[in-house]
């Protein structure tokens, strides 16, 4: 077999006629497709797959040029990491310079394949000059393949040599040559510094002795709103480290966050950083919202304020940080300790999910089901009622509304709507009340009414949960048509439904 291949590869540059070698490419790659794992390794090992490459040095067509990296592609993943990458060094080294995204997202696979393989990755850490080329390639216009870059990058960053290789030398300098470029490049490498920072305490230290967390954080006082933005998003995966906290405390980074929410309302442009603030103190909360809380009470203050109020372009956020904090049990307890404010905001989203544009309905849905979702393992009679409490507060009757909504033609507002039944139908209270809905039990057994698969999915893992209540909940009869939609799958179809579209077609 591997003779067959080596024939066909030594003879391609002999082909004139691009459309014969476009054949042959396709002849090989279906030929190649056809071996099995160990066939295919062992004749990657004996190929010469240098006429391949020199022809995507040539003239040559796109079209063709791309049949060459997809027969490449396909070959090099036959072959263990590194392989194809140490025999072609220089020529997948060309290809991160090559006119074709599909060249240069081959040379960087073959790249990240060998910067995650434990025994490649030393080799690789030592050809400087290729690594420099893979920061340049950080630079280019297709987003894509800069990703691809910033990919491995994070890859090598995550090995204590690859760290402190990265952080000194030639390839420090180039990072620091993308610190000097446009806002977009610089924050893809603040990016790729973040992801080596929030690894473990030592790459926290290497990034600090850079130079590059303090050139990122230092932004936040520029005057640039849209930039601050930027800076916040990159700094929240650092956030939620405990070393990366800390260390953002110490360089005073929250409370600079907090003044500038105090602040907000003083000029028309900082009120646009407020759904960037809300995001990255959500997601630090959510890990520890007591802690949070007593030492940034003004952001909570304004959380509720967001949400009580009439600007619908930050009230989306401000929900998702909401639904965020309270999606764990602390959270849950820590938010309820503010006294009013809890209950206030859930009868303003109970307003919310009836009244406002779709979007912002939907978004509600989505986060009372993390604000109402808890693990069976977490159930009991305090944080059950708390959740029924909530539930209470949305309005004057609010399984009614839900349901309404459950009925609504719209997919994502049927879907969402759904979901808040879904986790709160393994709870007791909410058992009860669904038993007690009017038309609420025939309405979920009822497969002819839902057409969105999703929904049927959803639907059925409600149903299942009512089928583990608490005795007594359901009467016998209605239990057994529970037990028996479970037993049917959430895709059954009855066979009377069957006998009627057979009839009609």
């Amino acid at each position: 077999m591997s003779e067959w291949f080596s024939e066909k590869l030594n003879h391609f540059n002999d082909l004139s006629d691009v459309k014969t070698r476009q054949d042959l490419l396709i002849e090989i790659r279906l030929k190649f497709g056809s071996l099995t794992s160990n066939e295919a390794a062992v004749t990657t090992r004996n190929l010469d797959l240098s006429r391949l490459f020199s022809r995507l040095t040539s003239n040559d067509d796109e079209d063709a040029m791309e049949q060459i990296c997809e027969a490449l592609h396909i070959i090099s993943q036959a072959s263990p990491p590194g392989q194809i990458l140490w025999r072609y060094t220089s020529e997948i080294h060309c290809l991160l310079h090559h006119k074709l995204i599909s060249a240069k997202t081959f040379a960087l696979q073959e790249i990240s394949r060998a910067a995650s393989d434990p025994e490649s990755l030393p080799q690789l850490l030592s050809k400087l000059d290729l690594l420099v080329t893979v920061v340049e390639t950080v630079t280019t216009e297709h987003l894509g393949t800069a990703q691809h870059a910033m990919e491995v990058l994070k890859k090598i960053g995550k090995n204590q040599n690859g760290m402190k290789i990265l952080y000194s030398g030639v390839l420090l300098r180039a990072i620091a040559k993308l610190l000097c470029q446009n806002d977009t490049i610089k924050f893809r490498a603040y990016e790729v510094v973040v992801d080596i920072a929030k690894n473990s305490k030592e790459h926290l230290q290497a990034s600090i002795q850079s130079g590059f967390l303090q050139s990122l954080i230092s932004m936040l006082d520029v005057d640039d709103i849209l930039l601050q933005l930027n800076v916040l998003e990159v700094l929240i995966e650092l956030a939620l480290t405990k070393e990366g906290l800390e260390f953002l405390e110490e360089q005073g980074v929250l409370s600079n966050l907090v003044q500038k929410i105090s602040q907000a309302h003083e000029t028309p442009l900082s009120n646009l950083l407020i759904p960037g603030l809300m995001k990255f103190f959500g997601n630090v909360a959510k890990f520890s919202p007591n802690e949070m809380f007593s030492k940034y009470p003004v952001v909570i203050s304004a959380l509720f304020e967001v949400i009580q109020g009439e600007d619908q372009t930050i009230l989306g956020v401000a929900l998702d940080t909401l639904g965020y904090i309270s999606s764990s049990v602390e959270g849950k307890y820590a938010v309820q300790n503010l006294g009013d404010s809890m209950p206030l905001a859930m009868k303003r989203i109970g307003n919310i999910i009836q009244t406002m544009p779709s979007d912002l309905r939907v978004r509600a849905l989505n986060n009372l089901v993390q604000i109402f979702n808890l693990d069976k393992s977490d159930h009991d009679n305090r944080i059950l009622s708390l959740i029924k409490y909530w539930f209470d507060s949305l309005c004057e009757e609010p399984l009614k509304v839900l349901s309404s909504l459950c009925k609504q033609p719209f997919a994502d507002m049927r879907q969402a709507s759904l979901e808040v039944l879904s986790v709160i139908s393994s709870q007791m209270w909410a058992q009860e009340y669904m038993a007690k809905h009017p038309g609420l039990i025939e309405f979920l057994l009822d497969r002819n009414i839902e057409s969105f698969k999703e929904c049927k999915e959803i639907k059925f893992q409600i149903v299942k949960n009512l089928t583990e209540s608490v005795p007594n909940v359901f009467d016998s009869q209605t239990m057994q048509r529970l037990q028996k939609f479970v037993t049917d799958g959430p895709f059954h179809v009855d066979s009377i439904t069957e006998v009627a579209i057979e009839g009609a077609s």
